[in-house]
């Protein structure tokens, strides 16, 4: 494991468990909750605060897709045993770029010629980089596609945040997609009622949602108010989508901005999906910045 810090920030990052995030202290708060027992198969053993998601985030149905007048099975990596995912990235031990006090660069060649064609059928070239400064987190994310053909690109980053009494949440977006119990998009609706969090409001233990949030402002608030310290996530225009979810009862939950919605490869009549159709050597790039105020 690697650690960079700046100031009242020590990170720690697991190269090859997935680029993960280990744990994200400021001082002796947790910001990142680091979770023994991961949802996802490859990290049920373990302790993991935060992770990417490519080449796409959130679920593909039963693991198969259409693309180019081709279907593709992928092999099932949810905890349900049937769903591909958050991309093959997270399973995949990355490459150490650069290296410095505050900040980290890893890498990703991935070849489905020495890999698995049922991990993902493309071939890319994702790079990560990870900043850290006395005011926060700063990450860069890209993937490249280096096959010889057009493949279908989505991305994003998945922290696990602390959900302690009295956490407060606000963002907005026009519209929400509702998963149904097996996390597939049900329905779109207008963000109205209990999904909606224009306004801070405090997310209560027994609150559970499993949401696709679209076109949202791209700017969201965490508050913690027994600690007073504030989280403020940050991100890029490609990053149209931003997944809640809360599970109830447990100590964490999560913000997740993204690319594509859930099953987005699965769903081509929906024209703001945020599928991003790459031809060889183009390239998708994000950025995110987890801004701290507090202790």
């Amino acid at each position: 494991m690697l650690e960079i810090k700046a100031g009242n920030n020590r990170i720690g990052i697991y190269p090859s468990l997935g680029g993960a995030i280990a744990y994200w202290l400021r001082k002796d708060l947790l910001v990142f909750y680091p979770v023994e027992r991961s949802p996802l198969t490859r990290h049920s053993d373990q302790i993991i605060a935060a992770y990417p998601m490519l080449p796409y985030s959130n679920r593909i149905a039963n693991g198969k897709f259409k693309f180019n007048n081709s279907v593709y099975q992928l092999t099932p990596n949810a905890s349900n045993g049937k769903d591909s995912i958050h991309g093959n990235a997270w399973q995949k031990s990355w490459d150490l770029e650069s290296f410095t006090e505050n900040s980290v660069v890893l890498t990703l060649n991935y070849n489905p010629d020495k890999g698995s064609q049922k991990e993902w059928p493309y071939a890319y070239f994702a790079r990560l980089r990870y900043c850290v400064y006395e005011s926060g987190l700063f990450i860069q994310m890209s993937c490249k596609n280096t096959d010889i053909c057009k493949q279908p690109i989505g991305m994003g980053f998945h922290p696990y945040l602390p959900r302690r009494n009295l956490v407060e949440i606000g963002f907005s977006a026009p519209s929400v997609w509702n998963n149904g119990p097996d996390g597939l998009p049900e329905g779109r609706m207008l963000n109205e009622d209990q999904w909606n969090f224009d306004q801070m409001r405090i997310l209560k233990q027994d609150d559970f949602l499993d949401n696709c949030y679209v076109n949202w402002d791209r700017e969201a608030f965490i508050r913690w108010k027994y600690s007073n310290s504030f989280l403020t996530v940050s991100a890029s225009v490609i990053f149209r989508h931003f997944v809640v979810y809360t599970p109830p009862d447990q100590s964490f939950f999560t913000m997740e901005p993204a690319t594509n919605m859930n099953n987005a490869i699965n769903m081509p009549e929906i024209s703001d999906r945020g599928l991003f159709i790459l031809k060889p050597g183009q390239i998708l790039k994000g950025r995110i910045f987890y801004s701290f105020m507090g202790i």
